[in-house]
């Protein structure tokens, strides 16, 4: 599931450069992780995991680990 993440996060900085890890912060100015930046990476993670992120779980969002801990919950 992260390669998966991986190949997003790549697609949104636009950088190959970078391996994400459950500790990488989505609000990274080092990757160029924008408020818009994130609501790009959660559109295309919802389409790449065919799930729906509601606005509170988004909040919550600070690293990769809380987006896979929310993916995961929402494969279940």
């Amino acid at each position: 599931m992260i390669e998966k993440l991986q190949n997003i996060f790549n697609d949104i900085t636009g950088r190959t450069d970078i391996v994400i890890n459950p500790k990488t912060k989505l609000s990274n100015k080092e990757y160029n992780f924008s408020s818009f930046a994130l609501i790009q990476l959660i559109c295309a993670i919802e389409d790449e995991f065919d799930i729906e992120i509601p606005n509170s779980a988004i909040r919550k969002f600070k690293t990769v680990k809380d987006v896979l801990s929310f993916i995961e919950s929402e494969k279940k």
